[in-house]
């Protein structure tokens, strides 16, 4: 007897229709923060990983126990401290602890937990490689989006300002400068603080504060960071280099000339180290060239013993 297909109810067609509606503005809307912005589920991603971990860490205890029970002596140098192992009071039998069963759960989890697996068509990354490449991916707040955050009737203010959403068009913040990141933060602050001083007076709602359907603001905290990121470090360089310069062209002497350079040598490698994301070697590169600029005009200015 053929099973009965069964309508969607009126009440499910009405809110797949709205789904849709709301899936296709964010689909074809015209500003980059809304085009290319998702959410990034964090804590849902975190509670995910800590449930496979606690199942998984209940299996590998099993295993170490059925691995002490046989008596097998631990080898000489013993890397993982098995002659200090804690052996329960009861270990079940390894005939029934180690079985099938038990070894075909353990991948199952294992592969979710951190394993890349190979699909009929591609590499699919599970739980800790794929919350690791989403925690790389660049991020602006929601509160920056005000269309998507009036869309949002389930947050207020400050957790339109908390929430994060994902810039899936940009690279990752491998090498972004933590001066960048700090100008980010506070443009951020700075439009919760605007926009709530105008909540203050304001009794209509969020969608009411945060403008109509006709005029939405936007911030892209992330270009207006990087430009001003940029533009902040090729000032300071011109700084770092005219200002000693002149000074040293005025100084005749030697050891005021060799404190002049030492200073301004130290100043830019802790500022460089501070407040841009510089590796070792960068850095060592930074501070040479630097030191041999300086070096080089102060070895062509006659001076004084």
């Amino acid at each position: 007897m053929a099973t009965p297909i069964t309508s969607p109810t009126s009440t499910e067609s009405k809110l797949t229709t709205e789904t849709f509606r709301k899936c296709w503005t964010a689909s074809t809307a015209d500003n980059n923060l809304t085009l290319h912005g998702f959410r990034r589920f964090k804590t849902t991603h975190l509670i995910n990983l800590r449930l496979l971990e606690s199942e998984i860490a209940e299996m590998d205890h099993a295993i170490y126990q059925a691995g002490i029970s046989l008596g097998i002596s631990p080898s000489p140098t013993d890397r993982l401290g098995l002659r200090h192992s804690k052996k329960d009071a009861n270990v079940p039998n390894i005939e029934d602890t180690i079985t099938p069963e038990f070894t075909a759960t353990l991948r199952d989890l294992l592969k979710q937990y951190d394993t890349p697996v190979l699909t009929e068509s591609c590499y699919a990354d599970d739980a800790l490689q794929a919350f690791n490449n989403i925690m790389a991916m660049e991020t602006f707040a929601l509160i920056d989006d005000e269309k998507q955050a009036s869309a949002r009737d389930d947050l207020n203010l400050h957790e339109v300002y908390k929430t994060r959403l994902l810039r899936v068009d940009l690279g990752t913040r491998a090498r972004t400068d933590p001066f960048q990141r700090w100008l980010h933060r506070y443009l951020r602050a700075f439009r919760y603080w605007s926009l709530s001083q105008r909540s203050e007076n304001n009794t209509e709602g969020l969608g009411s504060l945060l403008g109509s359907h006709c005029r939405w603001s936007y911030q892209d905290t992330i270009l207006i960071a990087e430009v001003v990121g940029r533009v902040t470090t090729a000032l300071l360089t011109a700084v770092f280099l005219v200002i000693p310069l002149a000074i040293l062209s005025h100084q005749p002497s030697k050891n005021v000339q060799l404190v002049v350079v030492s200073v301004w040598f130290l100043v830019l490698s802790f500022l460089v180290a501070l407040f841009l994301k510089v590796s070792s070697f960068e850095m060592m590169a930074v501070a040479a060239a630097y030191a041999a600029v300086l070096s080089v005009f102060v070895s062509n200015v006659p001076g004084n013993g």
